[in-house]
């Protein structure tokens, strides 16, 4: 695949500025265009897609104001930096409230300052398009899922999550492994005051610390073997947005006195850095280890505790949320047969009321692993009992408590039927034709099984 290259565009009457600016950016990896004024700046514009305009305020015709005006009219994503002669301070201003990101003063002081500048503007940008490209596969694919539901329990939790997202203080989400802990940090921020800014998502188990501290942080050019160039950090990019860090468990102790500080203070310093920045960022923490204990034996600090634990939500397993399972398995099978272009298919009442007394301890994720498997293996419109994978017809993956709760195969078939009527009626609001509709059960019978088993 093509390496892409970040587009800049630098429009300047000056034939000195642009000379200037292609000088500086030679050595780097990016694609610089040029412009000697606002009208040939804005054509190129139209037909192009830019990540940085670096553009002069005063230009004959049309001038950066009027240019900026008019392609913030369309486009709030491109990084627009404006460049303004030294003490013009009200042109400036009045830029910056038109929609501009940032300003040059001219004559240029630190030729060193611009090319980190531009760096950094060039690095935001990348993360936002990276991020952008997260959202949409987590909407397009996933979004949602785990948010399902009939239970009591999970209504607490819903309820829970709902006040969490409107109050600007960090969350501790817990939970087992699978159960959805990103969605519902996502949840949070997407109906939260921060949502039109950036969400990151970092898996803290899955990087080493050497890794953990430059990604979160970011880092100056020459801090380490390969850092080459300045870099941002995800806790400087989300500029008003939200970090979640999954499975903060796994950092170590001197990490978490760094991160500490950063909450602490609403700063950092890069990687090889002198000067603290200022962030502004909501901190959503997510574990599935017993931190209390990890607080005992001295490998998680107490303060940092504190610190995230301001709103803690507990995400109940799946084996806690049975009722549920209907609603959640109807849900994965229509997504993974419209993705696959399969014929609707459906689970029998049998397999139905033996998934129901599994512990699932992959949660919900597990739960959406089978589905797929299933659509795919079975070869008819009804997954049967037989078309389970061996594993999952094998009583020793009951735990004792379902063991002891087993009952008739008449009473397990009630049990499903009443919990899928629930799911289906509660999704359809008691619209008894639409859910006749989703169910292909006729009315009749429909209505019968209703005053049956939902008095």
């Amino acid at each position: 695949m093509e390496k892409y290259l970040p587009k800049i565009l630098v429009v300047d009457d000056e034939e000195y500025t642009r000379a200037f600016f292609e000088e500086i950016l030679s050595n780097k990896e990016y694609e610089v265009s040029f412009s000697q004024n606002g009208e040939d700046a804005l054509k190129k514009w139209d037909k192009e897609t830019f990540d940085l305009i670096i553009m002069d305020i005063r230009m004959p015709g049309t001038d950066g104001i009027e240019a900026l005006q008019r392609i913030r009219s369309h486009d709030t994503e491109t990084l627009i930096v404006m460049i303004s002669a030294f003490g013009d301070l009200d042109t400036v201003i009045d830029a910056m409230r038109r929609g501009a990101n940032d300003f040059f003063v001219k004559p240029f002081s630190s030729v060193d300052k611009i090319k980190l500048d531009i760096d950094n503007w060039i690095e935001r940008r990348r993360l936002v398009r990276e991020n952008e490209r997260l959202k949409y596969k987590i909407s397009s694919e996933s979004a949602g899922r785990s948010m399902l539901y009939v239970s009591k329990v999970m209504e607490d939790v819903i309820d829970l999550i709902s006040r969490a997202a409107i109050i600007d203080l960090p969350v501790l989400i817990l939970g087992e492994s699978g159960t959805g802990k990103e969605l519902v940090a996502r949840s949070i921020h997407a109906n939260s005051p921060r949502k039109d800014s950036l969400f990151f998502s970092v898996n803290c188990g899955a990087l080493t610390e050497t890794l953990l501290e430059p990604a979160l942080f970011g880092y100056e050019k020459g801090a380490f073997t390969g850092a080459a160039s300045t870099r941002i950090g995800y806790f400087e990019a989300a500029e008003g947005g939200t970090i979640f860090l999954d499975e903060i468990a796994e950092t170590s102790t001197a990490f978490q006195v760094k991160l500490l500080r950063v909450l602490q203070e609403n700063e950092i310093m890069r990687v090889g850095g002198t000067k603290p920045i200022k962030v502004d960022f909501r901190l959503i923490s997510a574990t599935n280890t017993d931190l209390g204990a990890l607080i005992k034996a001295g490998k998680f600090r107490k303060d940092l505790f504190y610190r995230i634990n301001v709103i803690k939500i507990e995400l109940p397993p799946l084996r806690e949320r049975k009722d549920d399972i209907p609603l959640l398995l109807e849900l994965f099978m229509k997504e993974v047969c419209e993705r696959n272009n399969i014929r609707k298919k459906h689970i029998t009442p049998d397999a139905m009321a033996h998934l129901m007394r599994l512990p699932w301890e992959g949660n919900v994720r597990e739960l959406r692993n089978l589905v797929e498997r299933l659509v795919v293996v079975s070869k008819g419109s009804a997954i049967k009992f037989d078309d389970l994978p061996p594993e999952y017809k094998h009583m020793d993956r009951i735990s004792d408590h379902d063991v002891s709760s087993l009952v008739s195969y008449e009473q397990a078939k009630d049990e499903f039927d009443r919990n899928y009527l629930r799911s289906l009626l509660t999704s359809t609001g008691d619209d008894l034709k639409q859910a006749t509709a989703i169910s292909g059960l006729s009315l009749v019978t429909l209505y019968r099984k209703k005053n049956k088993l939902l008095p």
